[in-house]
């Protein structure tokens, strides 16, 4: 069926028409009613750790995660094994503190000069040095210097999917934003300074991580009152009073516990949310992509939990799914959807770069009934494809469909 509705204005609409619905889905279930987490972590094991840090927070019965390394854990064998049995989480920050070699004090450890093996062995070194020292193995690492990087040039690797193999999770450093519950990468947790600055200063990023329900990883070093990379005590006072406040709906825990807590949630709710993210599929094998893992871009755009599908209401309206390929090839397209006898009949545009797919959405039996029909062929590219859902035409009023998923199937 040829469209009413032309490629040049479906761009035109694609790029003016760009308004991002929210995901839609529920508040994160922080426990009793919280409304967010925050965690508190200092790095490299610095003499001040202990006490007072671990002291002061000790008297608010607050928990924090200590990053060390073991070589400045030594100096003080008995301050840190309180801080572990007063209840304090210790993390694997490294046997060396590699950093760059643009920082003159690491070139003797510089992370270009570093390969995946070398650092997999210096990271199993330091738990094992750890739980020697302190009969505790890390579950949890920070990034020296917040780089995540090993080799240089041609020969760059990131260690990240060795951290994600390895821990629980890994924290980064000198971030700008909180951690998503819902989206974010465990090995990659935004850590937010808390250096050098007072609780006046640290109080907006508390109420905006509280406002969209997230989690404040704070970070810092030195435990004082004065003196470069020191998280004063005086904030650290008035942060944990703050915190122990019920009014103010902060659970406050280590890295670890809350990391725990997180993935058992989204463990429950896989299914259920809308967390967009990139498909990525085998060679010749049949390629699904589902609703839960779309964009829905839109003024009306809604994502249903219940169903795991979007439906939308205006013309405007659409969803988008990002497809890696290990190589280019044909698919046969199917599209699962559901309607009510009385909106269907509304034409629908699928787009794949310059391909197109024209069709009009037939009667399922009702917006509770979902069907699978194919409606075309696309040939797709080794690596990235992006697959858009649109309306093939303005209506003003009623709804289009509710799109539940696209199947890929390779075409031999």
């Amino acid at each position: 069926m040829k469209s009413i509705f032309s490629v040049s204005t479906l761009i035109v609409v694609l790029v003016l028409g760009v308004f991002s619905a929210n995901a839609q889905n529920p508040d994160f279930p922080w426990p009793e009613g919280k409304k967010m987490a925050i965690s508190l972590s200092f790095d490299d094991a610095r003499a001040s750790n202990p006490d007072p840090g671990a002291t002061l927070l000790n008297e608010y019965g607050v928990k924090a995660t200590f990053y060390v390394v073991p070589a400045s854990m030594e100096r003080n064998i008995e301050g840190w094994k309180m801080v572990v049995e007063t209840g304090h989480e210790i993390g694997n920050h490294s046997l060396n503190h590699p950093c760059t070699g643009n920082f003159g004090w690491s070139r003797s450890e510089a992370l270009e000069d570093y390969t995946l093996k070398r650092m997999r062995k210096e990271l199993i070194d330091t738990n094992d040095e750890v739980e020697r020292l302190l009969g505790v193995r890390p579950e949890v690492f920070a990034y020296p210097c917040g780089l995540s990087f090993v080799g240089k040039g041609e020969e760059t690797q990131s260690y990240v999917p060795l951290i994600s193999e390895m821990f629980l999770s890994g924290r980064g450093w000198k971030d700008e934003a909180p951690v998503d519950p819902y989206y974010a990468d465990m090995a990659q947790l935004t850590g937010m300074e808390m250096d050098n600055m007072t609780f006046e200063e640290i109080l907006p990023l508390i109420e905006a991580a509280g406002k969209d329900r997230k989690w404040l990883v704070l970070a810092g070093h030195e435990n004082g009152t004065e003196g470069n990379q020191t998280t004063y005590l005086s904030m650290l006072r008035k942060l944990c009073e703050y915190a122990n406040d019920p009014a103010n709906g902060i659970w406050i825990a280590p890295v670890g516990t809350v990391a725990k807590y997180v993935n058992e949630k989204r463990e429950e709710m896989e299914g259920s949310l809308n967390i967009p993210g990139i498909t990525r599929a085998a060679l010749n094998e049949t390629v699904h992509l589902q609703a839960e893992k779309a964009k829905g871009i839109g003024p009306d755009i809604q994502y249903m939990p219940e169903w795991n599908a979007f439906g939308w209401f205006t013309a405007k309206d659409r969803v988008e799914w990002d497809l890696d390929l290990p190589k280019k090839g044909a698919y046969e397209v199917w599209m699962e959807w559901s309607v009510s006898d009385e909106e269907a009949g509304k034409p629908f545009v699928l787009t794949s770069g310059n391909q197109i797919i024209e069709g009009v959405i037939k009667p399922s039996g009702s917006w509770e009934t979902f069907k699978k029909i194919k409606i075309g062929e696309l040939t797709l590219e080794e690596d990235y494809n992006r697959i858009i859902v649109a309306s093939g035409q303005e209506f003003e009023k009623g709804a289009l469909m509710d799109l539940k998923a696209l199947t890929l199937v390779p075409i031999k």
